[in-house]
């Protein structure tokens, strides 16, 4: 698969690529994620992760063996703080949907609508029948709001996958590969706001071998 395609949806076939290697219904308010409401856990840029740098994020119940550094980037706006805060916990959740490889996942349908969740549920089949899971380190930095609206917003960060790979379930062995300037993306996000004052993922792109992310 060509990993330095662009455009939407070969860039979200991409992103998959990269992610193994190396129209949709709102949520409830109530409708709870397993461990997305306990406590936060310690996600940063740097070799060495800081509190006061990291993301608020709740704990997704990833296994040991997955680490994701999530830069906080706040803005002190509340509004703008809300959307990358969600965004967030979306990045979280994309790596749990890889763990479970379930279709039907909540964590899917609490982050994820339209072309991006339809993405991820081929993708997770995909993996699944495929036998393959992730682990390794997944760093996301220098965030920023491009656009926002009352109910729209465009995100756009740095992602590192240098030190990520796809693992064998059956086996349990690691598919590493040599870190190569692929593996440095500059995304933007689409995400739209819910009745329900919840922010979803629509659709994203990829532009991979990022210089700025380097």
């Amino acid at each position: 698969m060509n990993r330095r395609t662009l455009p939407v949806t070969a860039a979200l076939a991409a992103t998959a690529a990269l992610f193994l290697t190396g129209c949709s219904s709102d949520s409830e308010p109530d409708d709870k994620i397993k461990g997305a409401d306990q406590g936060k856990s310690s996600h940063s840029s740097s070799s060495k992760p800081s509190p006061s740098a990291s993301a608020e994020v709740a704990d997704f119940g990833l296994p040991d063996d997955i680490k994701v550094e999530i830069e906080s980037n706040k803005t002190g706006d509340k509004a703008k703080d809300q959307i990358l805060k969600e965004q967030a916990e979306g990045l979280m959740a994309r790596q749990r949907l890889f763990v479970d490889l379930d279709p039907n996942s909540r964590y899917l349908t609490r982050y994820y609508a339209d072309e991006a969740r339809d993405f991820y549920v081929s993708e997770i089949k995909k993996a699944k029948s495929e036998g393959r899971t992730i682990t390794g380190t997944y760093r996301y930095y220098d965030r920023k709001i491009e656009k926002s609206t009352d109910d729209l917003a465009i995100v756009s960060y740095c992602e590192d996958r240098s030190k990520a790979y796809a693992k064998d379930i059956k086996s349990g062995k690691t598919r590493k590969t040599e870190p190569t300037p692929e593996d440095f993306i500059r995304n933007t996000a689409t995400l739209r706001k819910t009745q329900h004052d919840t922010w979803l993922v629509q659709s994203f792109r990829g532009k991979t071998s990022a210089q700025e992310c380097r």
